[in-house]
């Protein structure tokens, strides 16, 4: 057996992306300008060049990932998400109005777009299911098994329960829904486990999202406060010439409100991905990550404006470097004999991720 297939116990496993923002940028603006010429079709393979040079970048114990999907395979699954469910959906709703008058529709309408909900998650599993089975390490593909439209119920109801709760119940349905995808993954024969280690629970999930959500508020309310007090709401309403004065106090005051928003809700952010990976364990190796506040706020800043200023050809590169850092954030502590792990026999899907595209809410990783 060679010594680099077992990670020692106690020892770290590295994993690390080198991806750098050059090449991304050039796959962001061919992929944009073929778009236009093919009326978007070059986007499926766009995404597919993108995930390819993304996946050999990144390396886990030295190994580079590598990607095994096809521009046609999201080409075919996106063209079979439409005719078989988005046309129709659109075509129901449309007949509901023509048959049945606004007041009548809505009692054909209001379900469907509920079923909508249900879909959106059906499309993440879905999607993720093709992203893991299009992965591979050392020649050993991912998998994910589990049912998709339990997935989707699942989402349904943990987005009623957060919206009941204001929002409270977000962080329990992310760690819930996280753990009913991870726990149904593989890598090879080797199943994930997602367990509430001491290390997981440490991280101070509810308590970061208290100080995200009241200090929020609170900022918010006191900004409100101060344009009253100066006002500049009354100069804003009731002047038929605005004094341009007016009009920039009003903008740069939102400035440190947003940066003071943005603090608070990217610690939540780091501190529920923190919580997230610390929960993942295959074979007897843990992940760890290192993600920390000034890490998601940055990259939320830098990415903006990167997708701004390349008028939007740096939106792969902004991906790109979020997933860089998540990558080089994080470790795998314990052991693992890779040459004990056998091929996953799991039937990977045929198509891609068509139901999330045609949903709108796929990314290119």
């Amino acid at each position: 057996m060679n010594e680099d297939t077992v990670a020692g116990q106690g020892e770290q496993m590295k994993v690390a992306n080198t991806s750098s923002i050059g090449p991304m940028l050039w796959i962001g603006f061919y992929t944009v300008l073929l778009n236009l010429v093919t009326l978007t079709i070059f986007r499926f393979w766009g995404r597919t060049h993108f995930r390819r040079r993304l996946w050999s970048d990144t390396s886990v114990g030295g190994e580079p990932l590598a990607y095994t999907g096809r521009g046609v395979e999201l080409f075919i699954g996106f063209f079979i998400a439409i005719f078989t469910l988005m046309i129709p959906f659109v075509g129901a709703v449309l007949a509901a109005q023509i048959l049945f008058g606004p007041a009548g529709a809505a009692f054909v309408i209001v379900p469907l777009y509920l079923a909508l909900f249900v879909l959106i998650g059906v499309a993440i599993f879905l999607a993720r299911r093709y992203h893991l089975s299009r992965t591979q390490l050392r020649g050993i593909r991912f998998a994910q098994t589990g049912s998709a439209w339990g997935y989707g119920f699942a989402t349904f109801g943990y987005g009623i329960l957060s919206g009941i709760t204001l929002g409270w119940f977000g962080p329990a349905a992310r760690i819930r829904l996280s753990r009913k995808m991870w726990s149904k993954a593989y890598f090879g024969n080797l199943p994930f486990q997602f367990e509430d280690t001491p290390e997981a629970l440490a991280e101070p999930v509810y308590k970061s999202f208290a100080v995200a959500w009241v200090g929020s508020v609170v900022a918010y309310f006191v900004w409100i406060g101060i344009i009253a007090s100066s006002g500049v709401a009354e100069g804003l309403g009731d002047s038929p010439a605005i004094d341009p004065k007016m009009i920039a106090f009003f903008y740069l005051s939102a400035i440190p409100l947003g940066l003071l928003i943005g603090i608070f809700i990217s610690w939540h952010e780091a501190v529920m991905i923190r919580r997230i990976v610390k929960s993942l364990r295959v074979g007897d190796l843990r992940a760890t990550s290192r993600i920390g506040m000034w890490d998601i706020l940055e990259l939320s800043i830098t990415n903006t404006l990167l997708i701004i200023f390349t008028l939007g050809f740096g939106y792969m590169a902004a991906q790109m470097r979020l997933w860089k850092r998540l990558a080089n954030r994080m470790a795998l502590d314990g052991a693992i004999d890779f040459d004990a792990i056998r091929q996953s026999e799991i039937e990977a899907p045929r198509q891609g991720e068509g139901l999330a595209d045609g949903l709108d809410i796929i990314s290119n990783f």
